[in-house]
């Protein structure tokens, strides 16, 4: 279910009640599945056979010193992502075209969907900060047949910062910015010969510069792992914790909105996790893990007055979203066959309490609990002249309803240092989610899921100076959940398709200088336009290195793209162009400083109506180890 479908819902369901009533009223680059200390972060595949995963790596990390991991992502190809309305707006991700709540996001192999809030599912990535990540790595196709429910689009893999393996490494970091807040962070880390442990924290304050709004927000994690015989057991701990104020979406942001009240949002996300896995140098490799996550969300959102669309009016929520997840699979090494097979158990509980005011308080009180068994294989293949097959296959049943889904593959090797070509194809399927079918008011407890088929074309061309890829693909989703005015409840009908094209490049220039670039092109087949989805995207860094330092140019741009608001209706949002510049220096082993200058040009864009992109600023940043 999109945005906007719930917003006319909530406008709908304000009018009607307001009639009813009126008496009253008087009165959501390949890389393996394991990570090099031995933990499971499945990402595209259990057997090391992933295609189509992109990559941001902790060097790319540290270079954008971002406040958010959407500004990370939205340098990947193929995804669009960005803050709906300032620091503490909402989070768009959409890969391939997909909606939002099409993808699934993990933190070292756990799930952050939250099936209670109002987005269908989405993951506000506003409560992570980039300074605790090694790696983000991105599969953009459709995945239930690993990952289950929610892989409609593809994959988010967030990995944290692992243990260092000898020795203790303490460092420090933090960047402040001239016009949007600072960054602040810290970690511990130690290593024995049998293990190591990690410990870190950081504090982010946007400050009071940005007029879209304002967050805060603090983190600790930590992470641990053990040998013991030929298994490695691993553990990790998080808490994040956000405060905020921002416009409520579509209100029209600070240079549009008639109501000059921000909403109040608060945030929760704490995650614990335990995995045992046996040693790669192992034949037969079993694995278990175990983790629960708790999300809670509250709200405090001003009406919106009525525009060229109808208004909206205030609502207040509480929501509290409990995953339990259980996983135990095993692979095998079989010759020229590697083979995984496993099940899963998964228990889902979401609850929300809130009201809309539309002249006295609607409840819109929900509880629901989700239970999901889940059995899945997968199988490659190599075979002669360079070729290999694989495949994969899943059912996941709850309450008497099953899914299959699957995944084929082949591909060929030219031969070493020559290009690699891939074809897939993959289903996928979304349960609706605990909001869709638990509202009181437009809720519907009889959708089906949504669901979605992808195939995709690649050839991957690593040679002596760096690396070049490009993928075709082709995307339909089906039984997709809108809302019904005729009815007053949500309901399965719509149907979209994209298709279109990603590339990206990275070569090293000369001794000193290197050249990296990523786009694509993306056509949408839709009864009604899809907001926020450009039709080209892309971006292009120049890197120049010399001992202790490293200067760096970049330039992103994307075309118009489709939106709307309330007090504008339907628009086309012109595209955009943005540079930035750095330089940094590595004063010693000890101490590194960076200064970046961030859109040099001062372009005041759109990614939402009437929320302007942050103006030109310089951000100094200064790492102690």
């Amino acid at each position: 279910m999109n945005d906007s479908g719930l917003r006319r819902a909530i406008a709908r369901l304000s009018l009607v009640a307001t009639v009813l009533l009126a008496p009253s009223v008087a009165d959501a680059q390949s890389k393996p599945v394991w990570d090099a200390d031995g933990s499971i972060v499945v990402t595209a595949s259990r057997i090391d056979n992933a295609t189509d995963v992109a990559v941001t790596d902790r060097a790319a990390i540290e270079r954008r010193q971002a406040s958010s991991l959407l500004d990370l992502l939205d340098d990947v190809p193929g995804v669009r992502a960005f803050s709906t309305g300032g620091p503490a707006g909402g989070s768009f991700l959409s890969i391939r075209g997909g909606e939002p709540n099409f993808t699934v996001v993990l933190i070292d192999g756990i799930r952050l969907n939250d099936p209670t809030n109002s987005q269908g599912g989405a993951f506000d990535f506003m409560l992570l900060d980039p300074s605790a990540v090694e790696r983000v790595e991105v599969l953009r196709s459709a995945a239930s047949a690993v990952h289950g429910s929610d892989a409609l689009s593809g994959v988010v893999q967030i990995i944290t910062r692992p243990p260092t393996r000898t020795g203790v490494d303490a460092a420090a970091q933090g960047w402040i910015d001239s016009n949007y807040g600072g960054n602040a962070s810290a970690n511990l880390s130690g290593g024995w010969g049998s293990g190591g442990a990690r410990v870190s924290g950081g504090y982010f304050d946007s400050g009071d510069g940005n007029p879209a709004g304002t967050l805060r927000r603090s983190h600790g994690l930590a992470r641990a792992r053990q040998q013991i015989g030929g298994f490695s057991l691993n553990a990790i701990g998080l808490y994040a914790d956000t405060d905020g104020t921002a416009y409520p979406q579509d209100s029209g942001g600070p240079l549009l909105a008639n109501n000059r009240q921000r909403e109040l949002r608060h945030g929760s996300l704490a995650v614990a996790g335990l995995s045992l896995t046996r040693d790669r140098s192992a034949v037969l490799r079993p694995s278990l893990s175990f983790n629960r996550s708790l999300q809670r969300g509250d709200s405090d959102s001003p009406a919106i007055a009525p525009g060229a669309l109808g208004g909206v009016p205030a609502t207040v929520a509480s929501t509290r979203f409990e995953r339990i997840e259980a996983i135990a699979a095993i692979v095998g090494d079989l010759g020229r066959v590697t083979a995984s097979a496993g099940g899963v158990f998964l228990r889902e509980d979401g609850r929300s309490d809130g009201f809309l005011d539309v002249g006295f308080p609607l409840p819109t009180r929900f509880a629901r609990v989700r239970t999901t068994y889940s059995g899945f294989a997968e199988a490659s293949a190599a075979l002669p002249a360079g070729f290999s097959v694989s495949g994969a296959l899943r059912y996941d049943r709850q309450a008497g309803n099953g899914n299959w889904t699957g995944r084929g593959g082949i591909g060929w090797s030219t031969g070493v240092g020559g290009p690699r070509f891939n074809a897939t194809v993959t289903t996928g399927y979304k349960l609706p989610s605990l909001f869709a079918i638990g509202h009181p008011l437009i809720g519907n407890p009889a959708l089906q899921p949504e669901r979605s088929r992808t195939v995709a074309l690649g050839m991957e061309w690593p040679f002596q100076q760096g690396h070049a890829s490009v993928t075709l693909y082709d995307n339909r989703y089906n039984d997709l959940i809108d809302f019904d005015p005729v009815a007053f409840r949500l309901v399965n009908r719509a149907r979209v398709g994209t298709r279109g094209a990603d590339a990206d490049v990275a070569v090293r220039l000369a001794s000193e200088w290197s050249l990296a670039a990523a786009g694509g092109y993306l056509a949408i087949d839709s009864p009604t336009p899809l907001r926020g989805r450009p039709a080209w995207k892309g971006n292009m860094r120049l890197t120049w290195e010399r001992r202790r330092w490293q200067a760096t140019a970049a330039v992103r741009a994307n075309s118009a793209f489709n939106d709307s608001s309330i007090p504008t209706g339907a628009r086309l949002t012109a595209g955009h162009v943005e540079a930035d510049a750095g330089i940094r220096y590595t004063a010693s082993d000890h101490l590194t400083l960076r200064l970046t200058l961030l859109n040099l040009g001062d372009n005041r864009s759109w990614d939402a109506v009437g929320t302007p992109r942050p103006g030109r600023s310089l951000r100094l940043t200064i790492v102690v180890e």
